[in-house]
């Protein structure tokens, strides 16, 4: 009672006529220099004694910085037991002994977090806590995403769990006008800017993204005329002179604000031309709508176009777009190069955490280690093999995953991809590589849930800020019950490019990005020699000129002439006899050795004109059959391959490309264990059946 009494006589001797003004002060001025240590005051025990028996008595309401530095545990440890923090601390309490989500750290972390948020909040139960009452501690705050999983058990909130970042983003979209002040658009055009925005909505596209672009553009346009020309106040005022002068403005804003690395002013990207083309646009369609009978646009319509495309064209735009064109085309190269390794890596990576998992099943550090592993594995394959946007794949479910038959009988899968950027549907093939993939993926969600399933969670759209329909989403569940969102794909895949030690040709490390396995997936079915159009709708481009500028990228048609000219050359220097058609003999014995396939140390066993899906990986591949006296050979490459990889773990060679030479050592070994353990030669009698069958066609 002494520190309590001696809190109540400071607290009258602050400003304020009730307790709450007064409280309000000594939090702001007092309490503070206690909290730092500046002010020791006799009054006061360790942990603040009448501080507590005001905020624990309910005779004061406390704001968070007053709790947050407290340890709940002393404050609530007097309490009896039918007090509504101890009931309801029992409650999260009870409720956490069924989590998987979090160490007990974590736990007991949401449980003191619980009772300081209630003791801020003024309430009695859980079932009072609001949405926001969890943005009320800062992010970050140890147990704020366990306590939320908690709550959300409880049934204290009608929805999935919710990481932090999700709730902190959790922007409502804004309006047409709202967008408008948003993006900071001088006043005296405000009006306009939003008028129009409504109008492109409704006649063009209701994409948020775009709208957004095209308010920031707007607003960068409008505030360049409020610097340059303060007299002029409303659109129709605007000359084509002053609306040219935006160009070099632009230009100059955008190499302030580049997301990248400085480049040097001669090296401009192309935002400062988008921005100008947004403006283009914005007049352009002023100009025509504005010219309909009753329409609100035609106060704000300019009296001449103000901007053309010839404006623009002679303002350094082509050599910007060059240099885009350069850098993509490098960067593809880069791509074809180390992805190999970066693939290699990842899947070396969760095939050891496999391994530790195996011999400490019980390891939660083991768990979390594999879990984390395999995801950084699935994105990437998820990515390369399917061509998706990345916001396309954080919207796959397994409603998604369609089967089908044909005709003949024959089963086929596809995968429905929901419209994204240009609102169109579409569906692609599921291959093997693509399937094992979704396997994966479903037998992993299945797993950390522990069910047969894949739940049903809530998930929202990043770019249009809009929730969307509950369903069992397929990339959820890597640390938390809830959607993976691009910001941790766009994480996983850069950590997992660097940790590869993947490099660009200048040396600079290679950064992954989402797009870029959406580049792979094109460049790569452009050297298999897929028709361009097939790859324009796999990819779900609008033209197929987008699919054209990787088939650019790539000389196959330079390597086509030149074997067409080498073939002329060759019948320059042997004659006609040199190209002439094969004897029935020749025929035969080029028939059996290409069915085969012998390698010299196995055979495949697969069809001539069969694709070869591992990309004749041969000594890896379930069609190869060793042969049993070819062990020497792999011997001797089993040991030259081990002395190679000694080698580039002493001279400190990227992850990726040592974990390519462990698989090459694995596939070796496990063609010579094959070979050891046949009791004939199998490839030998391959072969005598092959030439049985080749006599028999003769």
């Amino acid at each position: 009672m002494r520190p309590l009494q001696a809190t109540l006589e400071v607290l009258d001797g602050l400003d304020g006529e009730s307790l709450a003004e007064r409280w309000a002060v000594f939090e702001q001025t007092v309490w503070p220099r206690w909290l730092a240590g500046e002010d020791r005051l006799p009054w006061v025990t360790r942990w603040g004694c009448g501080v507590w028996s005001l905020v624990i008595s309910r005779l004061v309401t406390p704001v968070w910085d007053t709790v947050a530095r407290v340890r709940m545990s002393d404050w609530t440890r007097l309490l009896p037991a039918d007090d509504p923090l101890i009931v309801s601390e029992r409650r999260l309490e009870e409720v956490a002994r069924e989590c998987t989500i979090g160490g007990p750290s974590a736990r007991l972390g949401a449980r003191q977090l619980a009772t300081k948020l209630m003791l801020v909040r003024g309430i009695d139960t859980l079932e009072q806590f609001r949405e926001d009452d969890l943005l009320i501690a800062p992010l970050g705050r140890k147990g704020k995403n366990v306590l939320d999983v908690l709550l959300c058990d409880l049934g204290v909130f009608a929805r999935t769990p919710r990481t932090g970042i999700e709730r902190y983003r959790s922007i409502p979209r804004h309006t047409e006008r709202e967008l408008a002040v948003v993006h900071g658009v001088p006043e005296p055009f405000t009006e306009a800017v939003a008028v129009y925005l409504e109008a492109y909505s409704r006649r063009v596209s209701d994409r948020y993204p775009t709208l957004r672009h095209k308010a920031g553009a707007l607003a960068h346009f409008f505030t360049y005329l409020r610097e340059e020309y303060p007299q002029v106040t409303e659109c129709s005022q605007i000359t084509p002179a002053q609306a040219r002068g935006f160009v070099p403005y632009a230009t100059e804003l955008a190499r302030r604000r580049q997301r990248t690395v400085r480049r040097g002013d001669d090296q401009d990207r192309t935002t400062a031309y988008s921005w100008a083309n947004e403006v283009r646009t914005f007049f352009s369609d002023m100009s025509s709508w504005g010219s309909e009978d009753e329409s609100p646009l035609a106060a704000f319509a300019p009296s001449a176009v103000l901007l053309t495309r010839h404006d623009l064209v002679d303002t350094g735009i082509l050599k910007a777009r060059k240099r885009v064109r350069a850098r993509m085309t490098s960067t593809v190269l880069d791509l074809q190069r180390e992805m190999p390794n970066i693939r290699a890596f990842a899947l070396r990576r969760w095939h050891d955490a496999e391994q530790t998992l195996a011999g400490a099943p019980d390891d939660v550090h083991a768990v979390v280690a594999e879990r984390a592993a395999f995801w950084d594995w699935a994105l990437i394959e998820l990515l390369v093999t399917s061509g998706l946007r990345i916001e396309e794949a954080c919207e796959l479910t397994t409603f998604d995953v369609l089967k089908r038959t044909l005709p003949d009988g024959s089963i086929y899968y596809l995968l429905h991809i929901k419209p994204s950027k240009f609102a169109r549907a579409r569906v692609i093939p599921i291959g093997d590589q693509l399937g094992r993939v979704l396997a994966e993926i479903i037998r992993h969600v299945r797993g950390f849930y522990g069910t047969d399933h894949v739940p049903a969670i809530d998930r929202r759209d990043e770019h249009e800020k809009i929730p969307l329909p509950r369903a069992p989403y397929l990339l959820q569940a890597i640390r938390h019950p809830s959607a993976l969102n691009t910001n941790t794909i766009r994480g996983r895949l850069r950590w997992i490019s660097e940790q590869s030690g993947a490099r660009n040709a200048d040396g600079t490390p290679l950064i992954l990005s989402p797009h870029d396995c959406r580049r792979v997936f094109a460049s790569e079915h452009l050297n298999a020699h897929t028709p361009v159009h097939v790859i324009q709708a796999l990819l779900g481009h609008a033209t197929i000129d987008t699919v054209m500028i990787y088939a650019k990228l790539y000389p196959d048609q330079l390597v086509t002439d030149y074997r067409a000219a080498m073939r002329g050359l060759y019948s320059d220097v042997y004659g006609p006899d040199g190209t002439k058609a094969p004897t029935e003999q020749e025929w035969s014995e080029f028939t059996k050795g290409c069915s085969l396939r012998d390698m010299g140390t196995h055979v495949c066993a697969l069809p001539t004109g069969e694709h070869c899906p591992r990309g004749l990986v041969c000594l890896g591949c379930g069609h190869a059959q060793p042969k049993k006296s070819a062990l020497p050979v792999f011997r001797r490459m089993l040991h030259s391959h081990t002395r190679a990889l000694e080698r580039a773990h002493a001279e400190g060679e990227p992850a990726g490309q040592i974990a390519a030479r462990e698989l090459e050592i694995e596939r070796i070994r496990s063609a010579m264990n094959r070979a050891e353990e046949l009791t004939g030669d199998a490839a030998a009698a391959l072969e005598r059946a092959a030439d049985v069958v080749s006599a028999q066609v003769s």
